[in-house]
């Protein structure tokens, strides 16, 4: 399989592009069972020791010699899919991959990332500290890890530790309350459950999440973005449009590059392909495949050139890449339009029009406000909710999957523009803002944002929701919400329509809201009856930044 892998992807691309691809979080570098040369337990300022493998290059022996590309798990250094960054050794570094304390709590009772950042304890600031002063290491340190590996470089930033150089961080986000557990006001169900079941297993690490859904001073011990202006280190950020933490990505390198000092501000580095969490590992697209030229960016942004200049000092141009690398989607089926494409900027966002997009009395959308208006009712029922297909999940299928047995329901409120007479190049953050009543003043608002083909496939783009029971009651009057779609880049093809679909539930991607009642007369939950606004005077719109229309 690599063998054919790596022939297909020769034949294709560069060769600096294909180490590229192998090496930007290494999982598809076979590791053949990575031995390390040493184990040191680290000492925390506590007194607590934190047990850290130790891996040299090939034939070498343990020295003082090497840079140190450190990794830090909450799920533990002997997990497989984590060996593979060992690998890195061979390039001239130490690498040292390390338990936290989550992993190393027999009882699964710790709270992953609690002991990281900036806190009472802060095991990373301890962690570099005796990595540099050791006989281990010639004392620059750089930091590297996807996913749950990326969030403890990101808790770790704001601490400053002086032998930090820099960063690469993957798939990772800036906020645990806003961009992996409540997004819109709601437990991000599945994700949050089967997280914590591999991470933190004892019921009681659960529970104490779900029990505070509102932002509070224990979820600012989460946020890193807060303390971006202490953050002096430049970092590669990177991440995919269907990566349940793409947000994250985004908002945590734009926190830097706006408030960051000295190098965390001027040298940050965002890309963004067409994948999933997995990528590269895992290249399926909901029904489709990433498209032959978003396997692997255009430049080389590599783990190794990133560590070569910050860590050993070459002088191999990588500070001069664009800070911006994103990848404009375009139809997955491969139909001509004008995306499918890769694209640089010097900053985020990028320039674009924000354009409303109005819903009309016989279930359009336009770009004119119509004069006329309309009321839209649907039932919100927990004892049946609308389910979950595709989008940007961690552990349920992820992707542009079609929606249309979902738009089919009665529970559910479909508005779709007529079919565009030009292309629609949309790159930004997407709000979905709706005039609406409920019988319950605790009530959810999942809307979908789908791509529909001219054969009627509706393949999704985007989803969200908000929770109106952590805002204000609702009245009898009609009441604007807000639901914050996420960011993306594509381009709506000539003869594609654009969809919203407004619903009570997405589930299990976000909890079922039981409106916080039970029927009196059996055990059933009670349902919610909810009512869409459209017209001059509620003017619900979808409002996405358009950058340009039209084939160029």
């Amino acid at each position: 399989m690599m063998d054919f892998l790596f022939n297909r992807l020769l034949k294709r691309s560069s060769f600096k592009n294909l180490l590229w691809f192998l090496l930007v979080t290494s999982q598809l570098v076979i590791a053949s069972g990575a031995i390390p040369s040493a184990t040191v337990h680290i000492p925390m300022r506590d007194g607590v020791e934190l047990t850290t493998d130790l891996y040299y290059p090939s034939g070498s022996i343990i020295t003082n010699e090497y840079p140190c590309v450190l990794v830090r798990l909450p799920g533990g250094r002997k997990a497989p899919s984590w060996l593979p960054l060992a690998d890195i050794a061979q390039h001239g570094y130490v690498v040292a991959i390390q338990d936290t304390r989550s992993a190393l709590d027999p009882e699964g009772a710790t709270l992953p990332y609690l002991s990281d950042g900036w806190g009472v304890h802060q095991d990373g600031y301890d962690t570099i500290n005796w990595l540099a002063s050791s006989s281990f290491t010639n004392g620059e340190i750089g930091t590297a890890g996807f996913s749950a590996a990326g969030v403890t470089q990101m808790m770790l930033a704001p601490t400053a530790p002086p032998a930090l150089k820099c960063q690469y961080i993957g798939q990772a986000f800036g906020s645990l309350y806003h961009h992996a557990v409540f997004h819109g006001g709601q437990l991000q169900k599945n994700q949050v459950e089967v997280w914590l079941g591999c991470y933190a297993p004892h019921p009681c690490v659960l529970e104490s999440v779900i029990s505070q859904p509102i932002y509070n001073n224990f979820w600012q011990n989460f946020n890193s973005m807060n303390l971006a202006h202490k953050v002096d280190v430049p970092a590669v950020h990177y991440g995919g449009w269907f990566d349940p933490f793409i947000q994250g990505t985004i908002d945590a390198f734009v926190a830097r590059q706006n408030n960051g000092q000295g190098e965390g501000k001027k040298n940050q580095k965002l890309l963004i392909g067409p994948w999933t969490h997995f990528w590269p590992k895992d290249l399926t697209l909901g029904d489709y495949q990433v498209p032959d030229n978003g396997k692997a960016p255009p430049i080389d942004i590599s783990m190794k050139r990133w560590f070569d200049y910050y860590l050993k000092g070459i002088k191999n141009g990588i500070a001069d890449v664009p800070s911006v690398t994103y990848y404009v989607m375009g139809p997955f089926d491969g139909s001509p339009s004008s995306g499918n494409r890769w694209k640089h900027a010097d900053a985020w966002p990028v320039p674009a029009q924000e354009t409303s997009f109005f819903l009309t009395a016989d279930k359009k959308m336009t770009e004119k406000n119509p004069l006329g208006k309309g009321v839209f009712s649907y039932v919100s029922d927990p004892d049946h909710p609308v389910p979950t297909i595709g989008g940007r999940n961690l552990f349920l299928l992820s992707g542009p999957n079609d929606q249309r047995s979902i738009e089919s329901r009665k529970d559910v409120v479909v508005f779709t523009t007529p079919p565009l007479q030009e292309d629609f190049e949309v790159t930004g953050q997407m709000f979905f803002k709706v005039f609406f009543t409920s019988s319950f003043p605790d009530t959810d608002v999942a809307v979908r944002l789908t791509d529909v083909y001219p054969d009627g496939k509706s393949l999704l783009i985007a989803d969200g929701i908000t929770r109106t029971g952590h805002k204000e009651e609702m009245s009898k009057e009609p009441q604007e919400l807000t639901v914050d779609l996420c960011s993306t880049s594509i381009v709506f093809a000539k003869g594609h329509s654009i969809r919203i679909s407004v619903a009570g539930s997405n589930y299990p991607r976000y909890e079922k809201n039981l409106h916080g009642a039970k029927s009196e007369d059996d055990d059933s939950l009670v349902s919610a009856n909810c009512q869409i606004y459209v017209g001059k005077e509620t003017p619900s719109r979808l409002i996405l930044p358009v950058v340009s229309r039209g084939s160029k």
